[in-house]
């Protein structure tokens, strides 16, 4: 039998809900106990076996009026409380649950059995805090209590409370965490502290023992997948999907793996025959990486034809028309979206994009401020906002705006250029330098912060190291004009005439006139935004 709690807690049995597992044994929660009593032949405790009786043939009704009974018979009787409780917890009546489990712990307040069943109740009510103490008070009393001592761990994790979380998950016995929602939540528990070698490791392990449960599969997908791992989302996805290739649920994971992967081409052929609305909105996804913007636009309305509230298709559209220009209509589309999802921050993110990209950026900030409001850990509109107060001239107050967003993703090469870019502007080279030289240990192959480097490097006259950072910045790049002017003007200072002509001749191909300092700024912000935004 199984009951789920808006937390996902399930219980007798295990089940995926949003993404991760809980397991409850049905049998430690509603086997009845026994008690040593005195009065066995008393009316309180016929009506109380008879209520037992009637709760282990799961005839509820019955079973209440009897425990009720016992209770009017003698309002001591401390496990008429408990039973009255579990049968009320049954049945979803979660208030008097609770209500009868306090007054059983009233009476019997070092039982670990009642503390549990309360814990239970009140987390089916949706109050963390309290049931998290009474799964405290459970473990206390009972240190043997396994399945108490994992479901405080789960519910740990659900609070943020991420290191006791995993120290509860590694303390419980061996035999426990062979079962395969511990094995998740531990995998969990990993991506949540920011391990992420030791969840590959726990998902390994866990493969190794549960490799061909296509449902725990999933789940590991799901979790790498939300926590930006594509390469293992992939792995574990597509290894679900062969033991259930006819699951569109795994189908369509996998293929927004691919998506998150930037391999869009394998989603499109995994969604050849897509029907859904989410078949549609994952298909115009993909074809939005791609750049095939008409595809994507027609994938877009397909789905918004078959649900045509839904935000998340609705945003979807105000995107690829933002990205075909038509900033009007994407603002009313994210306006539409903003009235009926206020909450949300996405939408105004998206219109602050808009604004940017029209050098409207005042307005970009204001939309961008309220998305902060709502998700303050937004590295994207953190990234945004920075960006747009430098299109203003004001480096100092974006680069703090930057420096948040480095602060949550220290390994973005990106943030760390577009740093040294703003240091560079404020006229402070040797910190641009700094940046770039992080950029660069980060990410070997971003053409970008060789490029800037590569310029300070001439500027302060070591152009034997300059010439090795522009040439590396053209390998990563080979499209970056700006990269072969100076290039040639570097050829021709050391002497390499045929070199400078060359780099030259690549540059008037690729463009035809040198960007001055802030176009190239401009220029790379917008691409970055561009390209941040797909």
């Amino acid at each position: 039998m199984c009951f789920q709690t808006s937390l996902g807690l399930s219980l007798g049995t295990y089940s995926l809900t949003g993404h991760f597992f809980v397991y409850l044994v049905a049998g430690q929660l509603w086997t009845s106990l026994t008690w040593a009593n005195p009065q066995t032949g008393s009316p309180a405790r016929v009506h109380l076996d008879n209520g037992r009786q009637a709760l282990e043939g799961n005839h509820f009704r019955d079973a209440k009026i009897q425990f009720e009974l016992a209770l009017k018979a003698d309002p001591t009787l401390a496990e008429a409380y408990l039973q009255l409780g579990t049968v009320e917890f049954r049945v979803e009546d979660i208030s008097s649950a609770i209500q009868n489990f306090r007054k059983y712990l009233e009476l019997q307040p070092g039982s670990s059995e009642g503390h549990y069943r309360l814990a239970l109740a009140l987390l089916r009510g949706q109050n963390l805090s309290e049931g998290c103490l009474e799964l405290e008070r459970t473990v206390s009393l009972n240190p043997q209590h396994v399945d108490a001592a994992y479901n405080l761990s789960v519910v740990l994790l659900e609070m943020g409370r991420t290191d006791e979380a995993l120290r509860r998950l590694k303390a419980l016995p061996e035999s426990s965490r062979n079962r395969p929602d511990v094995a998740f939540n531990l995998v969990r528990a990993e991506l949540a502290a920011n391990h992420l070698e030791r969840a590959k490791e726990e998902a390994e392990r866990g493969i190794g023992h549960f490799g061909d449960d296509a449902t725990w599969l999933m789940g590991v997908g799901q979790l790498f997948l939300s926590h930006h791992q594509a390469k293992e989302a992939i792995r574990a996805l597509e290894a679900a999907f062969r033991l259930q290739p006819r699951s569109e649920e795994i189908r369509r994971q996998l293929a927004a793996a691919y998506i998150e992967a930037r391999e869009p081409g394998l989603a499109v052929d995994l969604l050849k025959s897509a029907t859904s609305a989410e078949d549609h909105y994952l298909s115009a996804s993909a074809y939005l990486v791609q750049r095939r913007l008409s595809e994507a636009f027609d994938q877009s309305q397909r789905a918004l034809k078959q649900a045509p509230h839904e935000p998340r298709y609705l945003l979807q559209q105000a995107r690829i028309t933002q990205r075909l220009g038509d900033h009007q209509k994407c603002l009313e589309i994210l306006s539409q979206i903003s009235k009926a999802q206020p909450e949300w921050a996405e939408p105004y993110y998206s219109a602050g994009v808009s604004y940017y990209l029209l050098r409207r950026y005042e307005e970009a900030r204001q939309f961008l401020g309220h998305a902060l409001e709502l998700d303050s850990n937004s590295k994207r509109a953190l990234f945004l906002y920075a960006a747009s107060l430098a299109n203003e001239g004001r480096n100092r107050e974006g680069e703090r705006y930057l420096l948040r967003a480095i602060a949550l993703d220290p390994s973005n090469a990106r943030f760390r250029y577009h740093l040294g870019a703003m240091r560079l502007r404020d006229n402070r080279p040797a910190e641009a330098r700094q940046s770039f030289e992080e950029a660069i240990r980060l990410r070997p192959t971003y053409a970008l912060p060789h490029y800037q480097l590569g310029k300070l490097l001439v500027n302060s006259n070591q152009l034997a190291e300059a010439v090795q950072e522009l040439e590396a910045a053209v390998e990563c790049q080979p499209d970056l004009a700006q990269a072969f002017y100076h290039l040639g003007r570097l050829y021709a200072r050391t002497g390499d005439k045929e070199k400078s002509a060359r780099a030259l001749e690549r540059f008037q191909q690729l463009k035809k006139t040198e960007a001055s300092e802030d176009q190239e700024f401009q220029q790379n912000l917008r691409m970055e935004v561009e390209q941040d935004d797909r």
